[in-house]
């Protein structure tokens, strides 16, 4: 049996007050959590899948999908106290193209703004008072940028 890796990082007994939520393609997973840390939280909790936030819209998303989601993020954001949420969409998600991609890419493009927008309403109307933050995440060569779609983002 051989000895169990042990993390440098150490353990934090407060949970984040920030759910991050997005797909769980993890091309982007470090950049989210950069974006995180300039944002200044240190730590987040995150919600990942396939298709991130756009299986918070009960509308879009098959309804056994869009249930298991908006449980777990109800759970997390009662649960861990959660103030503030990140919604991130990316261009290219493998979710969005298997569903709509026969549609072309402008419509992709459109139902993913669609679906944050109805996520974070959503996530407005459950819990009231909570800030809600949407991003779309686009790769530019080596780089990976973060348009804020809400106008008093940085």
């Amino acid at each position: 049996m051989s000895k169990p890796f042990v993390a440098k990082t150490p353990y934090e007994a407060t949970h984040p007050t920030v759910l991050a939520v997005y797909c769980s393609d993890g091309r982007f997973t470090d950049a989210v959590e950069e974006l995180a840390q300039h944002l200044g939280h240190e730590r987040i909790d995150t919600l990942t899948l396939p298709g991130g936030p756009g299986l918070l819209n009960r509308w879009s998303a098959d309804y056994l999908e869009s249930d298991m989601v908006t449980r777990a993020a109800n759970f997390l954001i009662q649960g861990h106290h959660i103030v503030e949420v990140l919604l991130l969409a990316h261009a290219g998600c493998g979710y969005y193209q298997s569903r709509h991609g026969a549609l072309g890419a402008d419509f992709v493009a459109e139902q993913q703004l669609k679906d944050l927008e109805a996520a974070a309403e959503e996530l407005r109307k459950a819990h009231p008072g909570i800030e809600v933050h949407k991003y779309f995440v686009r790769p530019q060569g080596k780089k990976i940028t973060f348009e804020a779609l809400d106008s008093s983002e940085s």
